[in-house]
């Protein structure tokens, strides 16, 4: 090998474009490009955008219930806390609610200042304690009692309920819900293309679909120490699919 020849060759190992990598190459960077069916000189691109939308009775029902203690210190604020907690939790769990479906969800504890407007110095009147747990239920019959009698043990504040479909039931939903938006769009391509004296040929390319999973909301009023059954509506959930989709249409044949 000639010391020219020794040179080349050093250099292609040094890029890595040797033979090997050559072959290697090109497969790869034809991969990372999108790919569409060549579009014939007689077919029409229509681009259409389909939605299917399902609905499904809710099924759970999320909400977060807490309390608030206030106390001339954070120990006192916070032991307080813990003592009017303990009742709602023993509350959830007579009502037969499993333990991985109650999580403390938030817990706090801060001082609580004097109107300090006209003051050099804030002074602290005393601390305020707030903890909750967020609480999911499949009982939805009794979801009513069940928000009542928390308030009953000492909960004083809520935050929803938010309602929802089971987890084992989404993927079901969500197909049903992409046929439906594969239907419609083709529904609205075959109206399209008569409109206009053609028809569709082929499907030229779809789109990833885009899903939404909705979630049931309401809210809860409370007066007074105590409250009568807390009525609760879930509603319906739905769920939302969408699809983008190019179709080629074509000229009706001459009569």
């Amino acid at each position: 090998m000639t010391r020219s020849s020794r040179l080349e060759w050093g250099l292609r190992l040094a890029l890595g474009i040797g033979a090997a990598g050559l072959t290697i190459a090109a497969p790869l960077a034809a991969q990372t490009e999108t790919s569409r069916p060549a579009v014939a000189a007689t077919e029409t691109i229509l681009r259409v955008a389909g939605v299917g939308s399902i609905a499904a009775h809710p099924e759970v029902m999320t909400v977060t219930v807490g309390v608030v203690t206030t106390g001339e210190s954070a120990a006192a604020a916070l032991d307080a806390n813990n003592r009017k907690l303990a009742p709602v939790i023993a509350v959830l769990r007579a009502a037969g609610i499993p333990a991985e479906q109650i999580q403390s969800s938030d817990l706090s504890v801060e001082p609580q200042f004097a109107d300090t407007r006209n003051a050099v110095v804030d002074r602290i009147l005393g601390f305020r304690a707030s903890s909750a747990v967020t609480v999911q239920s499949r009982d939805l019959g009794s979801a009513g009692d069940l928000v009542s009698a928390l308030f009953d043990a000492g909960a004083n504040s809520i935050s929803g309920p938010e309602f929802a479909v089971a987890e084992e039931n989404v993927e079901r939903l969500t197909r049903l819900a992409e046929a439906e938006a594969l239907r419609e769009a083709r529904a609205q391509a075959d109206a399209t293309a008569a409109a206009l004296g053609m028809r569709v040929a082929r499907v030229l390319w779809v789109s990833d679909s885009q899903v939404q999973l909705g979630k049931g909301s309401g809210y809860i009023i409370v007066t007074g120490s105590r409250i009568a059954r807390t009525p609760i509506e879930p509603g319906e959930i739905t769920v939302e699919a969408s699809y983008n989709l190019e179709f080629a249409l074509v000229p009706l044949p001459a009569r």
